[in-house]
């Protein structure tokens, strides 16, 4: 077995020349382990390794190889050419590359500090090597306190072993110092944390800047996320304002409840500084529209609330009893079912009795506006339901008591007023002389009638009592005859 080098220029490594590390095992195939150097280290270690075998190479802590894995490679023959001998080749990311002595040696290596994720490295590697400077920048809107690093040895007086390498930063003054501290991209704006605020009507935020300078083109500015969406309707809203100063309060306009709207606070013309999605809170619902009764099964009903103020999470329902006749109150019930129920039944009432009963929507901000009805007891007949009352019923029967009431009051006093007119048998009797009519040639007819026992005995015991007869006397004319008829008949009257 022999190892042979073969020198050869190199574009890739810069130097003139590199030396290919061959080896020959004569009856088998075996590859001498290369001679790159005391720090070199092979795992595993050993002195002849298969062909095809990858070896891997270490250093002293604190260094790097310049590969970190070679393999042992037999050639294609050629043919008419004598058997090629085993070549190492070193591994990297862009492939196989012949094993270069010269180029294989420990450096010194500083790997890519784990900093703020946002810090962009320039150039940006994984690893870089002694006293290469690296350039740190932050995203826009960021501010880093130093953007200038460099990998170096650690000075031996400074308490470091002179196999450690570390970070050092480039301060005001031009001198490095080594880095004592994680890196931060520190915002140049910021929302005071805890600020913002957001009501049913409202968004509100605090802000401050460290440097104003670089604050004179922060604008604000608050939107309506999306379009609105039928049945909830919102208008739409565009708030714009240029912030000044080291600090201030930024407000958005009077907004529309549970609705979702855009703050984006930027540097123009498309620099993002802060953006936020928010939804107003929750407000009160409004009324549930379209309640009614069932009367043929007494099942109350109304249209579902759409979530256009808060989602809706149930319906409260408020019944309140009272006597029909005097409106006292007997009794209250109250029941909350979920969003998904828009009928309710309510149990069999007590007859005579008149029900109020009030509909509203929930939300997290608590009932909304009430819809009302009213509806009398249910009556039942032989314990079929008949269903409530409805009130345009009750006006019908009411109106109606109330005419025939009236009708009999006026039937009473027509009647009471033509048995005034009428004189009784009682009134007849009691006149019993003539009665005289002006202008009148006709006398009235004197009723006869017996004596009574007292005037009989006036007149003679032995005298039957006899009943006077008075012819009727005629007139002919107005003429003193007549009047002296007259006054004839009263004096006979008058003896008997």
């Amino acid at each position: 077995m022999y190892q042979s080098r073969e020198c050869r220029p190199c574009p890739l490594l810069g130097q003139p020349l590199f030396c290919l590390i061959s080896s020959h095992v004569f009856g088998a195939e075996k590859c001498m382990k290369p001679q790159l150097g005391p720090r070199i280290h092979f795992v595993p270690d050993q002195e002849f390794y298969d062909v095809n075998t990858s070896l891997m190479l270490t250093c002293p802590n604190g260094y790097w190889p310049s590969a970190m894995e070679i393999i042992c490679v037999k050639p294609r023959p050629h043919e008419g050419l004598p058997a090629p001998q085993n070549i190492w080749f070193m591994k990297n990311s862009t492939g196989l590359w012949p094993l270069a002595v010269g180029y294989m040696r420990c450096v010194g290596k500083c790997q890519k500090p784990q900093w703020d994720p946002r810090i962009l490295f320039v150039p940006d590697k994984g690893s870089y090597d002694l006293n290469e400077t690296v350039i740190l920048t932050c995203p826009v809107g960021y501010w880093l306190s130093h953007t200038e690093v460099s990998c170096m040895k650690q000075n031996p007086r400074q308490g470091s072993t002179a196999s450690q390498s570390i970070w050092h930063e480039k301060n005001g003054r031009g001198r490095w110092q080594p880095v004592e501290k994680n890196m931060i991209c520190v915002e140049v704006f910021q929302v005071v944390p805890g600020s913002l605020v957001v009501s049913s009507t409202s968004i509100k935020l605090n802000w401050t800047c460290r440097f104003p300078d670089a604050c004179q083109h922060v604008q604000a500015t608050c939107r309506l996320a999306g379009p609105s969406s039928p049945p909830c309707k919102a208008e739409k809203v565009t708030e714009q304002e240029i912030l000044h100063g080291q600090k201030g309060t930024f407000a958005c306009p009077p907004l529309q409840p549970f609705t979702v709207y855009s703050i984006t606070i930027s540097v123009p013309p498309s620099t993002i500084l802060f953006t936020q999605h928010l939804r107003t809170k929750a407000t009160v619902p409004q009324k549930p529209e379209q309640l009614q009764l069932d009367a043929s099964t007494g099942t109350l009903r109304w249209k579902a609330l759409p979530s256009c103020r808060g989602e809706i999470i149930g319906y409260q329902l408020n019944f309140t009893a009272r006597r029909a006749h005097d409106g006292t109150f007997l009794n209250f019930q109250q029941v909350t079912v979920n969003h998904s129920v828009t009928q309710y039944t309510p149990p069999p009432q007590s007859p005579g009795s008149k029900y109020t009963v009030t509909v509203q929507g929930l939300t997290a901000a608590g009932a909304g506006d009430a819809s009302s009805l009213e509806f009398q007891a249910y009556i039942s007949v032989s314990g079929q339901f008949l269903g409530s009352w409805p009130w345009t019923a009750v006006t019908v029967v009411v109106v109606l008591s109330v005419m025939v009431t009236l009708s009999v009051v006026i039937v009473w006093f027509v009647l009471s007023r033509r048995r005034k007119a009428v004189p009784t048998k009682a009134e007849e009797d009691h006149y019993v002389e003539l009665q005289p009519y002006e202008n009148s040639d006709i006398y009235s007819v004197i009723k006869g009638r017996s004596l009574s026992e007292e005037e009989a005995g006036a007149g003679g015991q032995d005298r039957e009592p006899t009943s006077l007869h008075l012819p009727i006397l005629e007139s002919s004319g107005d003429s003193p005859s007549s009047v002296r008829v007259e006054k004839m008949g009263r004096t006979s009257l008058g003896q008997w």
